[in-house]
């Protein structure tokens, strides 16, 4: 793009300038599905749940706990750092410490560790997969910041996020894209590519593993994705971090703001996506966000947000389920099947949330 046209663009506010944001509609039309839920279990900054031969495994911080069918918490193991990704496949599960790496547990390849300069690439894992009992694919959010900096990755506008495959067998790692901007999912599809969420350009992308060709499937999305779970119809279950809002688009293009936002002001107080909010009377608000006769609406802007979508193998969206901007349970950034239901993690909201028949389609 040339020069004059780029001029052109920031002038009328369009193309890459434009702050306007798709709407939730279609299959996104909101509901109040995650919020009228049934409770699984209180769990603190819950997240990365995977279902396993013995449980269901979730993460809080550095503790690992598994979960029995009613909600029972047993915590298996506590690690040096948080817990920032789990996988699990063939008795092996995965675990991706904050800076420091990835290991294995269980199964063929128990105490596998990428250690040394393997972790020091793999030091902001968002997401992990495994493509066959010796691969796993590692999607590695940004090269410069840890996974809890999420939001400082966004506003510095910063795409340097990878996926990689790592050899179970020898320990090699092989990259196989880079430049994203931030890779928080990643899915086989049965085939010899994979999707990958790339949460701040809004979009899912397929990345051939041969080739590593790799082509849009889903995009301009009215929310930031986060990780893709397998559902029983060869589909898909899609998280979200929150909805994207025009007050933090229009941030995003306005450089010396942006800037200023980011030295000046602490970082829970930024005009920036939440996992949760309403806990602070610091915390940036809108016009629309503000109580009206001491109720706050529903379809306020918000910056934080829970959004689950289920998709087709091709991630065509299909439904979705919400806690809107009066709700709790909010930064719903992974989820999975345990029999017909649905298991939800809302870290914001710190539990886990049962959307009953989900996972079958009996839904009523």
């Amino acid at each position: 793009m040339s020069a004059v046209s780029r001029f052109f663009d920031r002038f009328l506010g369009r193309g890459d300038w434009a702050v306007t944001v798709p709407t939730l509609d279609g299959p996104l039309l909101p509901n109040q599905d995650l919020e009228e839920a049934e409770l699984f279990a209180g769990l603190a900054e819950a997240d990365n749940l995977v279902r396993t031969e013995k449980g269901m495994l979730a993460s809080s911080a550095n503790r690992l706990t598994r979960f029995d069918a009613d909600g029972k918490a047993e915590v298996l193991q506590e690690f040096p750092g948080e817990i920032t990704a789990l996988a699990h496949a063939r008795g092996m599960t995965a675990l991706a410490i904050d800076g420091k790496g990835v290991v294995i547990r269980g199964g063929l390849h128990d105490g596998r560790q990428a250690t040394g300069d393997e972790a020091h690439r793999l030091s902001c894992v968002t997401a992990l997969t495994f493509l066959d009992s010796n691969t796993l694919l590692v999607a590695n959010g940004s090269a410069s910041l840890p996974a809890g900096a999420w939001r400082r990755d966004l506003m510095q506008k910063n795409a340097s996020g990878s996926v990689w495959r790592l050899d179970l067998k020898s320990g090699r790692l092989e990259l196989i894209r880079d430049g994203l901007a931030w890779p928080a999912g990643i899915a086989t599809t049965g085939s010899n590519r994979v999707y990958v969420t790339e949460a701040w350009r809004h979009r899912v992308l397929a990345i051939d593993l041969a080739g590593k060709a790799t082509a849009p499937v889903l995009e301009h999305l009215p929310a930031y994705p986060a990780r893709i779970a397998p559902a029983f119809n060869a589909g898909y279950w899609l998280t979200f971090y929150s909805v994207r809002n025009q007050l933090v688009e229009f941030i995003l293009r306005e450089e010396t703001f942006r800037k200023r936002m980011l030295v000046e002001i602490p970082e829970a107080y930024w005009m920036a996506p939440s996992l949760s909010s309403w806990r602070d009377y610091r915390e940036p608000m809108q016009g629309s966000q503000l109580k009206q006769m001491n109720v706050l609406k529903p379809y306020a802007v918000t910056r934080s947000y829970g959004l689950v979508v289920h998709c087709d193998q091709n991630m065509k969206p299909l439904s979705s389920f919400h806690s809107r901007a009066d709700g709790t349970v909010h930064g719903t950034i992974s989820a999975c099947e345990v029999d017909d239901d649905l298991l939800v993690a809302s870290r914001g909201g710190s539990r886990i949330v049962r959307v009953a028949k989900a996972a079958s389609g009996k839904r009523g």
